[in-house]
């Protein structure tokens, strides 16, 4: 009984310390938010004064994908708590930098036909703080694999990273050659929350199959790459299936593309179901692993 109770109390204080770590963590990664990432941008003065949603929407994305990148570290057995502090610290701040990183890339090659930052701070953009929401959230996503794993080190991790980050550029890239409408010029000229709400999706959905395609132990560089390769591959092909037969499912004589572009008020409905289609598959595909 007092082996339990110990026991009990050890994990307890584990768990208070991971959080007290945490919420830390989530302290500095908004400091960094504001004094890297988005420096014209006061946090108070945006969410408390002149409550921009936008700005909300986008902040909480970013706090979601430290949660995610986080959880790849959390619950590790390690000899002693200060050990376990220290690489919670350690793993954090590093997840912090990457997140701005990715963040910056979101902006500069995602969302890379107008100022994402003026679109949010300025115009109170719905649809341009969900798209950067989701690439938040897609970043966590592949840092959770990226970083986590025990074998290979930071060199195999940052390479992950990197190619996961360049999926999500591709992805990025070819998205409205396949929807069949300008859905950079739907979010930035038309503030359509709609299309910004289906690309967000993509873009964590396509995460989360990164992080599938990395998930497994690293051997050696031709043969585990290879592997995360035709992985990676198979999982985007599913995808594309999958939520070609969701969209008959879900929305069975219904265009969705029409749905979010060719009405005078685009249907958020649309836009939510086709971007929870693709989150949706992604799961599907990763439960199958």
């Amino acid at each position: 009984m007092n082996e339990r109770l110990i026991k009990g109390l050890t994990q307890s204080g584990v768990i208070l310390l991971e959080l007290a770590v945490g919420f830390g963590l989530f302290w500095l990664g908004q400091l960094a938010y504001q004094k890297l990432f988005r420096r014209r941008m006061e946090l108070n003065l945006e969410l408390f004064v002149k409550d921009n949603p936008a700005v909300a929407i986008a902040l909480v994305g970013y706090y979601f994908g430290i949660v995610i990148a986080l959880g790849g570290v959390l619950g590790e057995t390690l000899v002693n708590w200060q050990d376990k502090a220290l690489n919670l610290a350690t793993y954090g701040a590093t997840v912090i930098l990457l997140m701005l990183a990715g963040a910056w890339v979101g902006d500069k090659l995602i969302l890379r036909h107008f100022s994402c930052e003026r679109e949010i701070i300025q115009d109170r953009n719905i649809g341009a703080a969900t798209v950067e929401a989701g690439n938040h959230i897609a970043n966590g996503l592949i840092l959770n694999a990226a970083l986590a794993g025990e074998s290979g080190g930071w060199l195999v991790g940052l390479v992950c990273w990197l190619i996961g980050l360049s999926v999500l550029v591709v992805v990025s890239f070819i998205y409205p050659r396949v929807t069949k409408y300008n859905v950079f010029a739907e979010i930035e000229k038309r503030n359509n929350p709609a299309a910004g709400l289906a690309l967000a999706g993509l873009l964590i959905a396509t995460g989360n199959i990164v992080r599938v395609a990395f998930s497994t132990d690293f051997e050696n560089w031709i043969v585990s790459f290879t592997q995360y390769g035709l992985t990676l591959l198979f999982c985007l092909g599913s995808l594309v299936v999958i939520r070609w037969l969701a969209d008959l499912v879900l929305v069975p004589g219904v265009k969705i593309s029409d749905e979010i572009v060719n009405q005078e008020i685009p249907n958020i409905g649309a836009g939510l179901i086709e971007g929870f289609a693709y989150i949706a598959s992604s799961f599907l595909i990763a439960w199958c692993f």
